[in-house]
């Protein structure tokens, strides 16, 4: 996988509310509005120093510098963009490669490549909430975390929201940056659990940032599953966004095909523990004639469904029950796991 393809793993964006935006140009807006809530990922090291002595090892780190690479050039220069230092300051790059902050009146300005608050929301409202408290501490109650929750906070075990937040970079959604750019329409070779377990692995809470320690297997479950079915998700939405014939739409579709058949086996294998919402994801996209080219309503409200059924299996399931999904799970982590 080349370069600029890396870049576009694991949660590539900043964050927002949990809710679905389809246009390209909505979702561009909502990250946009996150610029003024970015605090930087030198207030997180204060504490997460391990966590981002982690990020520090991966491509997300290394987006800081995407406008110096040739590919990165060549896309911008095929897009319109003038100079390879406004490819920092293109909203069509910053809203997926980079960290941008906005102070006050003054323009956003990019101030790292994909980092802690892409994933996680950015902290203006909630960092001195999630401060008040170590949730190690036996005596400490929810009441600081679930106000920083409501303030924007996507804390690690709110998978399935930080999750959503990768597969809307993993995926791209501006069918002109694929055609006319030759940006890749998203990572083929991409799965959410095996990136977890690898590079961009920072799970350091328990051990107060003396190991980063292996996810435990019920997320490994929930996370895969998930994984699966936001791929379908935002690849039915892209199939839909498709307005000709070409690369991006050629791309969704085959991606849908691809997530929609890991769905169905999910299903097979999971017999009678599967849950309802799956096989209410698959009743919606198993439908004749639902994968083609300007089919917009149907692959929609496929989407739909699907995005629905989602949140409603994150909110009712934990992983206990989906043993039999084990051996469908990667078993080694994309690229080196960093340790202190």
């Amino acid at each position: 996988m080349n370069h600029l393809a890396k870049a576009l793993f694991i949660c590539g964006c900043i964050t927002w509310s949990s809710s679905v935006v389809f246009g390209q140009n909505e979702i561009a807006s909502k990250k946009f509005l996150q610029h003024e809530r970015v605090v930087g990922a030198g207030k997180c090291i204060e504490c997460h120093e391990s966590e981002v002595s982690a990020w520090r090892a991966t491509p997300h780190y290394e987006n800081k510098d995407l406008h110096t690479k040739d590919k990165a050039r060549e896309i911008a220069r095929k897009m319109g963009i003038a100079s390879a230092a406004r490819i920092r300051s293109s909203q069509l790059c910053v809203q997926c490669h980079f960290t941008a902050q906005k102070l006050g009146n003054a323009p956003s300005r990019v101030i790292d490549g994909v980092s802690c608050e892409s994933c996680h929301g950015g902290a203006k409202h909630w960092l001195d909430i999630h401060n008040t408290g170590d949730r190690r501490d036996g005596n400490d109650t929810t009441a600081a975390r679930t106000k920083a929750v409501e303030a924007g906070m996507l804390p690690p075990d709110d998978y399935c929201s930080i999750a959503q937040n990768c597969f809307s970079c993993h995926i791209v959604t501006d069918e002109k940056l694929v055609n006319v750019g030759g940006h890749p329409a998203g990572s083929a070779d991409f799965e959410l659990v095996a990136w977890l377990e690898g590079m961009v692995r920072h799970n350091f809470f328990a051990s107060n940032g003396k190991t980063n320690d292996a996810t435990p297997i019920e997320r490994r479950r929930m996370l895969y599953i998930a994984g699966v079915a936001l791929d379908l998700e935002y690849s039915l939405r892209g199939l839909a966004r498709a307005k000709k014939k070409a690369d991006y739409g050629k791309f969704m579709g085959r991606s849908t095909q691809t997530a929609r058949t890991a769905l169905n086996s999910i299903v097979k294998t999971l017999a009678e523990n599967a849950p309802e919402q799956l096989e209410q994801m698959i009743t919606a996209v198993n439908k004749p004639g639902l994968l083609k080219f300007f089919n917009v309503g149907p692959l929609t409200a496929a989407a739909d469904s699907v995005s629905a059924s989602l949140k409603d299996f994150c909110r009712q399931h934990n992983g206990h029950s989906f043993g039999a999904i084990d051996g469908m799970l990667p078993t080694e982590g994309r690229g080196p796991v960093f340790q202190p």
